[in-house]
């Protein structure tokens, strides 16, 4: 159900509980204007007459909103494909079923058709659709187990994956962090598994490791990896504040080439049931030149 305030005969809808899904208020004015139609630099991965898929680039927005309403993907979205895209939750988001963090680069999925969009959200929302990142983060979770094993909710399980299974809900001073609670929120779940360890002398690692979420709540797994006290590098909305930290970031800053350091966090795999053969599909995204190239320069480092 969409509530326009500027439209004094708003329509009104009856709904049950289960029916319910989504209700946006549109109080900005300036989400109001027509969408702007632009050609911008977004690899396709994978396209085909039901679904098309994107390695969306670190720095671009998903869906405009009152900060950014241009440059996102669904500017490029209305350039390439006009207004053909379904709409699924309002007008801003034609074909988006999923979203990714601004500063996350990766795999997002559109949906080209009505039937498409209806049959991922399904998958989505059913924990059907298998997604994995890739994420270089500060530490080594399995050195410091003994700290963070006996928080509510962390495991380990077999074959050294640490999973991560909390709810999370939006912190209330700072709306645009997210926080583990003990009541209300979301489920979240987070499985890690260390792939790579750096060892930057005097007490300083880095792990690259790959996550696997079944759960797609905001900052999941930022907020998963600052619990098991290994925050993603660059990542400055959930950082620990530590003194190795600080020393981890004057360590790599030199290995970026003089550009900003971004959270590095990449999602890399996605698993779908094609909406029309009901095939399932497998898509893996390239690491863009900022991540590839902080690990190669950090390959000196590399202890495992």
């Amino acid at each position: 159900m969409i509530f326009d305030p500027q439209k004094q005969n708003a329509l009104t809808l009856k709904t049950k509980t289960d029916d319910l899904m989504q209700v946006i208020l549109y109080s900005d004015q300036h989400l109001q204007k027509t969408l702007i139609a632009e050609d911008l630099d977004v690899p396709i991965v994978f396209e085909d007459d039901a679904v098309i898929v994107f390695n969306k680039p670190s720095n671009m927005v998903v869906h405009p909103v009152k900060s950014a309403q241009r440059g996102t993907l669904v500017n490029f979205l209305i350039y390439k494909f006009q207004d053909t895209l379904p709409i699924t939750y309002d007008r801003f988001r034609p074909g988006i079923v999923h979203r990714l963090d601004k500063d996350t680069s990766g795999l997002i999925i559109v949906a080209k058709t009505k039937l498409s969009a209806d049959s991922l959200i399904k998958q989505f929302k059913s924990r059907k659709v298998k997604k994995v990142y890739l994420a270089l983060c500060i530490g080594n979770p399995l050195e410091n187990l003994s700290k963070i094993i006996g928080k509510p909710g962390i495991n380990i399980l077999e074959g050294d994956i640490l999973e991560v299974k909390t709810n999370i809900k939006r912190n209330k001073i700072n709306r645009e962090m997210m926080e583990v609670c003990a009541d209300g929120g979301r489920l979240a779940i987070s499985r890690f598994t260390v792939q790579t360890v750096y060892d930057l002398g005097k007490n300083r690692k880095l792990s690259l490791v790959n996550c696997e979420i079944e759960t797609g709540r905001t900052h999941q797994i930022r907020v998963h990896a600052k619990l098991i006290e290994c925050p993603i590098v660059g990542d400055n909305l959930y950082q620990l504040r530590r003194k190795e930290d600080f020393d981890v970031k004057k360590t790599i800053l030199p290995l970026l080439d003089g550009k900003r350091s971004r959270q590095m966090l990449h999602a890399r795999e996605l698993s779908i049931v094609h909406p029309d053969s009901s095939k399932t599909l497998v898509f893996q995204g390239i690491l863009p030149y900022d991540f590839s190239n902080l690990i190669s320069n950090l390959s000196k480092y590399k202890t495992s």
